[in-house]
């Protein structure tokens, strides 16, 4: 899902839905759009993100100035801290987790 976030980001595939990502896909871009909903998400839940808003402004600046390749490593760091942790395994279940099998 991180590696291209095509349907979260409103991102629309050519004629075949499965096909491999084309090649002008933005995926810096769009995963900078990922985190930055995923941070939108835990501060909705309360979560203090300033440390994660932080390391997101770095990567949106390194890609605003065309320095791609650190905004790529940048995000992917991000990304990584954004994963589960278990204090968000310890917390209650929201109602689309409950509805799960």
């Amino acid at each position: 899902m991180t590696q291209w976030p095509r349907g979260l980001l409103d991102y629309t595939t050519g004629a075949t839905p499965d096909a491999g990502p084309d090649p002008e896909e933005d995926r810096t871009g769009n995963r900078i759009r990922l985190a930055a909903r995923l941070i939108g998400l835990l501060r909705a839940e309360g979560r203090d993100v300033e440390a994660e808003l932080a390391q997101l402004h770095e990567a949106e600046a390194a890609y605003a100035a065309g320095r791609r390749a650190e905004a790529t490593e940048r995000v992917e760091r991000l990304l990584g801290a954004l994963g589960p942790t278990a204090a968000s395994r310890e917390r209650p279940p929201t109602s689309l987790e409950r509805d799960l099998p």
